[in-house]
């Protein structure tokens, strides 16, 4: 049988897919169905967003289809789809894909958007409202029309070049990777399809192609069998079911469809090795995979798969969990490294494990051959039972949590599984079947099983090394028969079976006796404010936003704005300093072991200005959360071989660091706004010779000494007597000084005055041009402020889209951000930063300061008010069913006394364009805008 007969016959897997397949359960609460013509269907209810509802239409297809002549098409032809379509053609006859949904509240960008990736393309319209049944039927009108009916207008087409030339130069020039995939890919895949595959593609095909090219593309593979559409949210489903039907049955099957090949990858007797060099690479990656045969889609919906899956899941678990206990040895060998089981390289016609090494620049090949050997170890002689047990408990868990909170899931989580069933055949089950299951397996699945998967899993077989390094005098690279001989010679060794010591089984060891609650009082948005014993004020709230989540936030004044400039070299590694030395009797790697099958998450941090606590956990693990809070608090735990691990981990980036032209600018950009203020100033080797551990320890000991300088917040669906114990066990008995330290303000950066512009050249890979503009003012610290402000940004961001991105061609996009800080003088920081061919920033940067002089002189448009006033008003709706926004409302009115909440969604409303105006005439006004440009040499 030739190779094309048999991948043909693979092929007819994949399509298989579309059928309810043998063996698994469906999820019942979607309902998947097949039009005559061959389009498949997903939908389902969710409540959870009340009167949204998420359409997509997902479709197997994507770069690898192309044509030599058509690189960059397939991710071409999606750019079109919001540029004119049947319906919705635009230019004043009817509104377009983009001024539609942006007139309903779906922001372009956010919630209008696609990707393209080698085998596949997806579109969505995300959170639509369905205020009426007229938008359900335009979203599913647009959908029909991205299925079959875009115009591809030549002069669309000509416009929308320059946007594709500008996305391909902001990704090229940002990740020196990505240049040297492209480079890499003809070694790896040589003699198959996937030599020059990148959905980016050419850009001298982007810039010159014939209309008709993309036109053939789009008859040939944006057909129904090919694509799915899949609706989830508050709708009716038999109801949608028949609009469905209705909308898209008469899109037609072409009668001699062209034969869609999923491409085979070669197998290899000797490996394969590609080192790829680039100036602007900071450091050495390897990647060694190991190439197996992929599960054909059609066989994906058995048992079987979900028991292969899990026990490779446990593996890799197990393995990870070596490297990190490796990394955290003093001489440690390598940054990082990670194993993983997945697809091959970007081919899904074939899997391999996978190990990923990040190097030291002065040890490249060692720390390879460590990562090989944990490899090694674990193939020879397979993994122990209290590992086994640590990673079963760690799905368990994930499978226990994933069935409490399924009635939390928004509705992208349901149209995610959708997508994954169609394109790449995932079983769509059930959570409480996914229980069961990793249940069963959980009971079933030995030591002895997963050690000899090890052996299938791990190999020496059909291997290929890719390495991405810098291309740097005094780096040493090595050659590629180099790596193939040590990599080959560290599978040949013989390794000692791995051991481990007996954990520790309790967290805290010893406890004082339990402090009180003083004082209790009902506060503002449903918190109970809660003085404790030693002085501390907590707020809680008591919410079912999540059904499994509790958060918890301790804050305090004072931060490294308490210490003088001396302390520089410390500040900066205050915080990984303490994360990495553990707690209690406790190091790091073994709290991490205690903690598997925990949902749990903490961490301390010390800033400019204040110190903080951040921790979540499920609703049973919340007393561990407080304990280890407990613990960061009053034992942080000195380990020195840690430190000196961390030390030289960050020497050997900080080697290299300056690779990237893009550090040199964000340096610069912190030293221009700064006026070169000391204490903004960048890591570099002289900070690490003159940081103090015990300096660190120090500072960081003294920032959490007086609990009663801290406000903590607490927000979650926890029991109300449980909350209480623990808070009076671990929080009330926290030091407490009464001291009630403030930031030192004379002592916190802040951006200089005046106006300045600064621009300079560096010489870069892919020539780019970075601009960057700062306009500070001050501006009352309220929330009509704020929400001026988000106005503001948000109706340039339309502007500058429409004159710079559409229009013009000349960027990707203008990224438009603000921050509103009280701090001892209220102010705010408005950012505007765009990339640009570097040839046309003298004509593209006016229009950024003439768009925002534009608004100054007349006020945004009333469209653009409307689009803002739409989505802000639907966002509210989804964000206050949330945690995090609560916490984001409670600690504005802890430390600035205002109320982001009241009446929010009725000063939307009532905000007007004169209100935007007189904010961007205070910006200008100001006369404090500093823009900071770099050019290429």
């Amino acid at each position: 049988m030739t190779m094309k007969k048999i991948y043909v016959l693979w092929a007819l897997t994949l399509l298989s897919a579309t059928a309810v397949a043998q063996g698994l359960p469906q999820d019942p609460t979607v309902r998947k169905g097949q039009l005559k013509n061959g389009m498949t269907y997903y939908i389902r209810h969710n409540a959870k967003e009340t009167g949204l509802a998420d359409f997509y239409i997902a479709q197997r297809v994507g770069s690898i289809l192309e044509e030599p002549r058509q690189r960059g098409l397939a991710h071409f032809l999606e750019h079109m789809a919001f540029n004119g379509t049947k319906n919705f053609p635009g230019k004043g006859k009817r509104l377009g894909i983009v001024p539609w949904c942006e007139s309903i509240g779906v922001k372009f960008g956010a919630n209008l958007n696609a990707y393209t990736s080698i085998d596949q393309t997806v579109y969505h319209i995300g959170s639509a409202p369905l205020k009426r049944e007229g938008i359900i039927d335009s979203c599913l009108l647009v959908l029909h029309d991205w299925s079959h009916y875009l115009l591809l207008e030549d002069a669309e087409i000509d416009k929308e070049r320059g946007v594709i030339h500008e996305e391909w130069r902001t990704r090229r020039a940002g990740m020196a990777v990505q240049r040297l995939q492209e480079q890499a890919m003809p070694k790896i895949y040589q003699g198959t399809k996937y030599e020059d595959c990148m959905p980016i593609g050419s850009m001298d095909i982007v810039d010159h192609f014939p209309y008709q090219d993309l036109r053939d593309y789009y008859q040939k593979w944006y057909r129904p069998d090919l694509q799915a559409i899949i609706v989830v949210g508050d709708i009716d489903v038999d109801k949608m079911e028949k609009k469905i039907k209705k909308t898209f049955s008469s899109i037609p099957m072409p009668k001699k469809a062209a034969e869609r090949i999923y491409y085979p990858v070669n197998d290899n007797d000797t490996m394969i090795v590609a080192i790829e060099k680039d100036k602007e690479q900071p450091i050495a990656l390897c990647h060694l995979y190991q190439k197996r045969d992929a599960t054909p889609d059609r066989e994906k919906n058995s048992e079987k798969y979900l028991r292969d899956d899990y026990v490779d899941g446990l593996i890799t678990t197990m393995l990870n969990d070596r490297y990190v206990e490796l990394r955290q040895q003093s001489d440690a060998p390598f940054q990082s490294a990670t194993g993983r089981s997945s697809i091959f390289f970007l081919s899904r016609t074939k899997d391999a494990f996978s190990l990923s090494v990040s190097c030291k620049s002065d040890n490249i090949l060692g720390g390879i051959i460590a990562a090989v050997g944990v490899a090694e170890r674990a193939r020879q002689h397979g993994f122990t039972q209290s590992e086994l047990d640590r990673a079963k408990k760690l799905r368990l868990n994930a499978a226990e949590r994933r069935t409490k909170m399924q009635a939390d899931y928004r509705n992208s989580h349901y149209v995610n599984a959708c997508v994954d069933n169609f394109l790449t055949g995932e079983p769509l089950v059930s959570v409480d079947f996914a229980l069961k299951n990793t249940q069963k397996l959980d009971r079933e699945v030995t030591l002895t099983e997963v050690n000899a998967a090890v052996k299938e899993l791990i190999t020496d077989q059909n291997q290929v090394v890719v390495m991405y390094a810098p291309d740097k005098e005094g780096i040493v690279i090595p050659t590629e028969e180099q790596l193939r001989q040590v990599i080959l010679a560290a599978q040949q060794l013989s390794y000692a079976p791995y051991t481990e010591e007996q954990l520790a089984t309790d967290l805290v060891s010893e406890l004082p006796q339990a402090g009180t609650i003083t004082n209790e009082r009902p506060w503002a948005h449903g918190f109970t404010e809660l003085t404790l014993s030693n002085g501390m004020k907590v707020y809680a709230k008591k919410t079912d936003y999540e059904a499994d989540a509790v958060s918890l936030s301790m804050r305090a004044e004072g931060g490294t704005s308490l210490y003088g400039d001396e302390d520089i070299p410390n500040f900066s590694l205050i915080t990984s300093a303490v994360t990495e030395g553990g707690v209690g009797h406790f190091d790091a790697v073994s709290l991490r072991k205690m903690l598997t099958g925990k949902s749990v998450r903490v961490s301390p941090s010390v800033g400019t200005k204040g110190q903080s606590i951040n921790g979540g956990a499920s609703v049973k693990d919340m007393k561990t959360m407080f304990q280890l809070a407990y613990l960061y608090f009053t034992q942080p735990r000195k380990d020195a071989g840690a430190y000196a691990s961390l030390i030289n981990r960050t020497r050997s980036f900080l080697s290299n660091r300056n690779a990237s032209p893009k550090v040199d600018y964000n340096d610069s950009i912190r030293a221009v706004l700064y006026g070169h203020n000391p204490r903004l100033a960048p890591v570099v080797q002289e900070t690490l010779d003159q940081a103090d551990y015990d300096r660190i320890l120090e500072i960081y000991k003294e920032r959490f000494s007086d609990a009663s300088n801290f406000k903590t917040v607490i927000i979650g669906n926890y029991d109300e007597q449980e909350l209480r114990a623990l808070v009076c066990q671990y929080l009330a008995t926290l030091p407490a000084t009464g001291k009630h330290e403030q930031t030192n303000y004379q002592n916190v950066p802040r951006i200089v005055d005046g106006e300045k512009v600064v621009t300079f050249s560096k010489q870069q890979a892919t020539p780019l041009a970075n601009v960057s503009i700062y306009l500070t003012a001050d501006v009352p610290f309220t929330p009509k402020s704020d929400l001026e402000l988000d106005f503001l940004k948000r109706c340039l961001s339309i502007a500058y889209t429409d004159s710079v991105r559409e229009e013009k061609g000349g960027t990707y996009g203008v990224s438009v951000n603000f921050e509103l800080e009280k701090d001892d003088k209220p102010n705010t920081t408005f950012s505007i930063s765009y990339n640009a061919d570097p040839s046309r920033y003298e004509e593209l940067n006016p229009i950024i300061y003439q768009q925002l002089k534009h608004i100054a002189d007349h006020g945004p448009s009333a469209t653009s008010m409307q689009k803002v006033k739409e989505y802000l008003v639907k966002q509210y709706a989804q964000v206050a069913i949330t945690n995090d926004y609560w916490s984001y409302i409670i600690w504005h009115e802890l430390d600035d006394d205002a109320d982001f909440d009241r009446d929010y969604c009725k000063m939307v409303q009532e905000m007007t364009a004169e209100d935007v105006q007189r904010m961007a005439q205070r910006l200008l006004a100001a006369k404090r805008c500093i823009e900071v440009t770099m050019l290429s040499e």
